[in-house]
């Protein structure tokens, strides 16, 4: 009986030091983005502490931030409507399945575009800057490539698009009142040949 105990206790002992070895710190291995691939974040196969050991961070296993390394996973098709649906903030998932199902979805940081500085409004065609006006006595002409997607009208300003060069037919939802904020930009307005910006 006092060798079983002996026995147990040195198990118990070496079990000890082996997770205390395996804790989260050590780089993971350089081979991890391709073990992910293959499912070894969740493979029972392996125990939780050789897996924290070997690619913790990767897997997410070991306490990182947000947005820590996504390498050799692979997006969802679905992840945007899951991201909508409440996927990524749902506790019923853990973070090992969100990094394996939506990792870039789920813990990539939103950037956000910072205001720009104006005197009445800006246009863009996607994130380039087609106008940035300062107040306008007439309809001006726009120029731009494919489609203006958004503008940014400072409060107090107010901007008219139109869809003819000479300011006379608004586009859809012009004239857009100045609020300091981004307004994304749809129907008509889009293909907007001409604006006119106005400021108290």
């Amino acid at each position: 009986f006092k060798r079983e105990m002996l026995r147990s206790a040195i198990l118990l002992l070496s079990s000890f030091v082996l997770s205390t070895r395996a804790q989260c710190g050590a780089a993971d291995n350089a081979r991890c983005t391709t073990w992910v691939q293959g499912g070894f974040c969740t493979s029972e196969y392996y125990t939780l502490d050789y897996r924290k050991a070997t690619c913790g961070a990767v897997c997410n296993l070991c306490p990182t931030n947000a947005a820590a390394s996504c390498a050799g996973t692979t997006e969802n098709a679905n992840c945007g409507s899951w991201k909508t649906n409440g996927f990524c903030t749902n506790s019923a998932y853990t973070d090992i399945m969100k990094r394996q199902y939506c990792c870039r979805t789920c813990f990539t940081p939103v950037v956000t575009t910072p205001n720009p500085t104006t005197a009445c409004a800006v246009i863009y065609e996607g994130t380039t800057e087609v106008v940035n006006s300062n107040p306008t006595t007439a309809a001006t002409p726009l120029n731009y490539n494919a489609s203006i997607t958004k503008v940014f009208v400072k409060t107090g300003c107010s901007l008219k698009l139109y869809t003819d060069p000479m300011g006379t037919t608004p586009a859809s939802g012009s004239p857009f009142a100045g609020s300091n904020a981004f307004k994304d930009l749809t129907g008509d307005a889009t293909a907007s040949i001409s604006f006119e910006c106005t400021c108290p």
